[in-house]
């Protein structure tokens, strides 16, 4: 019962990943600065939006009577996203980089085409990995001006998400067609996790080293990243669709619910 309604009206809605990613960024708003629920809603509806936009398969879609849930819920993520961006206020240059990321999101699919730069071998992994970072951390650090003074943590959340996102890859390469060239095609199904592992290692040092220190915000990393190699060496092809969408997905939330438990 409730396998199923997570599925139908959080994971199919992709509710789930946009909460997992408002968890991501909130994070570090609490480790870093102070928590604004502007930032943490433009990244949640700009998630709806571009998930679900992608869902469209043809663009009447958007035209039609009586419209389907994905298209409703690209509206609604992208008029509350809008909102939010208006009421929340940035500089110019913000303004610029989140219409980066936003023209980099819809670019990657681009649906009802046959085209988007996903399609292009090897750079689905590491675009997914460059949106999640850019706009988790590193919005927060182009609003606060300090990017450049902190760049390690932004490869580190880069090489976590890259991490988290190869088993979505392992899952997908028998589906995905081959001229995508995504890495379990190109390097097989056990140095796929082998690299996932590599990743995610690595994204504990960088974090590490950004700090300079074993505190609160380092534990929480390692937990996360912990409870995320238990996820990829779990990794099946078989594994049903849940596990990705639900479990892999959750290891974004995992620094977040780590950081309200160890705080407490």
């Amino acid at each position: 019962m409730m396998k199923a309604f997570i599925k139908n009206y959080l994971i199919e809605t992709h509710l789930w990943v946009a909460f997992c990613f408002a968890c991501l960024l909130a994070f570090f708003q609490l480790g870093f600065y102070t928590l604004n629920f502007y930032v943490i809603g433009i990244v949640f509806f700009g998630t709806i939006a571009i998930y679900n936009f992608t869902k469209t398969v043809d663009l009447h879609e958007f035209f039609s009577i009586r419209p389907k849930t994905s298209v409703l819920l690209t509206f609604i993520g992208l008029a509350c996203t809008l909102a939010l961006v208006i009421l929340r206020g940035f500089e110019l240059k913000t303004f610029l980089y989140l219409g980066v990321l936003g023209f980099v999101s819809i670019c990657y699919s681009l649906p009802f085409s046959g085209l988007g730069l996903r399609t292009i071998p090897f750079l689905k992994l590491f675009l997914i990995a460059f949106v999640w970072a850019g706009s988790s951390v590193g919005l927060l650090l182009v609003v606060h001006h300090e990017l450049l003074e902190h760049r390690m943590i932004f490869i580190a959340v880069f090489l976590y998400v890259a991490g988290i996102t190869i088993p979505f890859d392992i899952r997908d390469q028998n589906t995905d067609k081959q001229e995508l060239k995504t890495i379990p095609m190109v390097i097989g199904f056990k140095n796929s996790k082998r690299l996932a592992v590599a990743f995610l290692l690595l994204s504990v040092l960088f974090f590490y080293l950004e700090v300079n220190g074993l505190n609160l915000l380092v534990w929480c990393w390692i937990l996360a990243v912990l409870f995320s190699l238990g996820g990829i060496i779990n990794t099946r092809v078989t594994n049903s669709n849940f596990y990705f969408s639900f479990w892999m997905e959750s290891c974004s939330a995992v620094p977040l619910f780590a950081y309200l438990v160890l705080n407490l």
